[in-house]
């Protein structure tokens, strides 16, 4: 197979030519110091490059099968995965919208979740009347986004493709013809697929040491339960629409985790448990409090103590995440299914790069994840995990009749926020119950809420209240 490429370029001159052929509004590259003056170029080259159809980074005799026909009849378990690429409004933090992009009407995008080896079917179809085409890069193929193209208002687009390698991997918008990629991805066109290994997971090791700094190792079954957290930043003007300059100049705006700042802090139902007065906070910054939220109201996430939690990390923003959890050691890094690291405080992720994280809460307690990056902490990069019943509400919730006898974990009253929670695996243990939340459209939510498979949580809080305070 030929794999030569005819023609090779700096990501600088990437970012120039494509500026120049698109009519971009980028004025400046990352690249401190260096400039090109387009003036001077060789029409004839560019020229070239217009009738290439955009640029092509990748050959196309470099790509992997995509022929779905091929790889339908090959024998593999194919999982079809269904986008619908559409422009709408979404809530920011301070009462604000911004104009999003996003895949099925809400940030981040469906989570696919496949076994190594299954075979993918992905169709990406494009509302008549979207504002723009789409097109989808899945960085757990091994293809470019540049053989799919992109799709236009009103069509639909197909391909297939073998997940090989086993972890956590990003897909995104790859704008039109790879133009506008960033504007598209920035302002929401993003979200993860899980490829679990085809032999599973792997048990989890701890070490821990007795009182007399003896060692012991102990060992918990790979069955787990999950979380899913994604990264990124937004890059917004005053108005709300996608602002490419703050963007080239590192300037966000927010940091987001599941498209939302502080989306897992407590809420006013928490503040009515533990305060008991829905209008006293319990936490530094609560933006999401009020019913009228609905599901965008802020969630907590709740684990049991001595229980395997498995965590899939992805960053899909500009930015270094350095994975955190405050109060807590990081027990196992696992990225491609090869450890990275064991007992460690901090993992560092780079952009479009993800990691599955292992641990175990010990103790009872209130836990911080953060990007240990304090710009990202303070613009949003927060989310609180709850072990336990640090608080002591188990006799409270039993005694009001919440609950019939005293839980392991505060999810068995108050469940786990939808978008925090992944599609179920071979080696997931069951959440006790999900709740509506996450940046979804109204439609979006409504029809969740139809399902009967989740709760409404802004319905259960005023039942909960009446019956805590009679």
């Amino acid at each position: 197979m030929n794999r030569r490429i005819n023609a090779l370029f700096t990501i600088a001159a990437v970012a120039v030519i494509g500026a120049t052929l698109f009519g971009s509004t980028y004025t400046q590259t990352q690249i401190a110091g260096q400039s090109l003056d387009m003036q001077s170029m060789d029409v004839d080259v560019l020229e070239q490059i217009h009738q290439m159809g955009g640029l092509q980074l990748v050959m196309p005799q470099a790509f992997a099968e995509t022929d779905c026909g091929v790889l339908e009849n090959s024998g593999r378990n194919v999982v079809e995965f269904n986008l619908t690429g559409e422009s709408v409004e979404l809530p920011i933090m301070g009462g604000k919208t911004y104009n999003a992009m996003t895949f099925n009407q809400q940030v981040p995008g469906p989570t696919l979740r496949v076994t190594q080896g299954d075979v993918v079917k992905m169709t990406l179809t494009i509302p008549d009347d979207e504002v723009t085409g789409h097109g989808n890069d899945m960085h757990a193929s091994q293809i470019s986004a540049a053989a799919f193209e992109s799709v236009n208002p009103g069509e639909t687009a197909q391909y297939c493709y073998i997940a090989e390698v086993a972890g956590t991997f990003k897909y995104h918008c790859s704008g039109v013809k790879l133009i506008g990629m960033d504007q598209h991805v920035l302002s929401g066109m993003y979200g993860i697929a899980i490829v679990d290994p085809a032999n599973g997971y792997k048990k989890l090791m701890v070490e821990k040491t007795s009182g007399s700094g003896e060692l012991d190792r102990k060992f918990y079954d790979a069955d787990a339960l999950e979380f899913q957290l994604q990264y990124n930043q937004l890059y917004l003007t005053p108005e709300g629409n996608y602002d490419a300059g703050a963007m080239f100049q590192h300037h966000n705006t927010a940091t987001v985790v599941n498209g939302m700042q502080f989306g897992y802090v407590p809420n006013m139902a928490h503040n009515l448990l533990v305060k008991g007065d829905v209008n006293k906070n319990i936490f530094v910054a609560q933006p999401w409090n009020g019913l009228e939220n609905k599901q965008y109201q802020s969630q907590l996430l709740f684990v049991e103590n001595d229980q395997h939690v498995r965590l899939f990390v992805q960053n899909n923003g500009n930015e270094p995440v350095f994975f955190h959890i405050v109060g807590e050691i990081l027990d196992r890094v696992v990225q491609g299914n090869r450890v990275q690291s064991a007992g460690t405080e901090t993992w560092n992720i780079g952009g479009s790069q993800g990691a599955i994280i292992d641990l175990v809460f010990d103790e009872p307690g209130v836990y911080a994840a953060v990007n240990h990056d304090y710009a990202a902490i303070y613009t949003g990069a927060a989310s609180v995990f709850v072990a336990g019943d640090p608080f002591g509400l188990n006799p409270v919730l039993v005694e009001k009749g919440v609950i019939p006898a005293p839980v392991a974990s505060y999810a068995y009253a108050l469940g786990n926020p939808s978008d925090a929670v992944p599609p179920m695996g071979e080696q997931s243990i069951a959440h006790p119950a999900i709740n509506i939340h996450g940046l979804y459209t109204d439609e979006v939510a409504s029809e969740m809420q139809e399902s009967g498979d989740y709760v409404a949580l802004w319905e259960v809080i005023p039942v909960v209240a009446e019956i805590l305070t009679s």
